[in-house]
């Protein structure tokens, strides 16, 4: 599901696409973000760990809590969600 782009993006927030919780999604804590102000309910971010990326959406910030919803695919296919980002 989850690919490595060659020209890879940075990591908005580090996130283990493969480790979900009871609510069935991945899941991390805030502080692993690089620019935590990003991180709102229904923002597209790049997620991802090591060489491993993806676009997510934000689905739930509770507390320190985030959940985030990755596309299937590069990054590159869903780059344009990506606006907090210059082209």
């Amino acid at each position: 599901m989850i690919m490595t782009d060659s020209d890879e993006l940075p990591i908005d927030l580090v996130v283990d696409l493969n480790s979900e919780d009871d609510s069935g999604l991945p899941w991390t804590l805030i502080d692993e973000a690089a620019e935590p102000s990003l991180v709102v309910e229904g923002a597209w971010l790049v997620v991802g760990q090591g060489s491993v990326r993806a676009v997510a959406q934000v689905i739930e910030v509770d507390g320190e809590i985030v959940r985030v919803r990755a596309l299937p695919g590069p990054v590159d296919r869903h780059r344009h969600l990506l606006t907090h980002r210059v082209a």
